[in-house]
């Protein structure tokens, strides 16, 4: 065991990290918000929200599974399933 414990993906550190990578107010990133027709979210976008993922959590989120989010919710869902294995 190494000691670096990675940060626990919480809904609201997942609202902020995907604000700053829209470069809007965490307040706009609602639960409920179609990233892509409300948010103007492109595939680009969501790969940087995947990098970024990875970067902050230490859990790999496929290109293929991250495409298909709709919204920030799915997002966490994702990435809860992928700290799980």
């Amino acid at each position: 065991m190494t000691g670096n414990k990675l940060i626990e993906p919480e809904l609201e550190d997942l609202r902020t990290l995907v604000a700053r990578v829209l470069e809007v107010e965490s307040a706009e990133v609602t639960d409920e918000a179609n990233l892509v027709e409300d948010l103007g979210v492109d595939s680009l976008l969501l790969l940087e929200v995947a990098a970024r993922i990875l970067q902050r959590y230490g859990i790999r989120v496929g290109d293929a599974a991250i495409s298909e989010v709709e919204t920030l919710d799915e997002i966490h869902q994702l990435v809860l399933a992928g700290q799980k294995g």
